[in-house]
């Protein structure tokens, strides 16, 4: 019988800072996958406003970020 495929763990995740428990450094450049549900609408009008400005989705997320914080305060 076959032993099976032995496969390398993956290298560790950098802890990061949640819910303000800081479990290690967090550089500010650092960049990081950033999955949540939309509806379709939501991200085709992303989409759409990426186009027609000639940026990139997470630029305009940022955008989006700094909007907010200006109406409702830094997080």
């Amino acid at each position: 019988m076959s032993k099976g495929l032995r496969i390398a763990e993956p290298p560790p995740r950098r802890p990061v800072e949640v819910a303000g428990i800081t479990t290690a450094e967090v550089r500010e450049g650092d960049k990081m996958q950033f999955n949540k549900r939309v509806s379709r609408g939501v991200a085709d009008g992303f989409e759409m406003l990426a186009i027609r400005t000639r940026r990139k989705v997470p630029e305009l997320l940022a955008e989006a970020l700094d909007l907010l914080q200006e109406r409702y305060g830094r997080v």
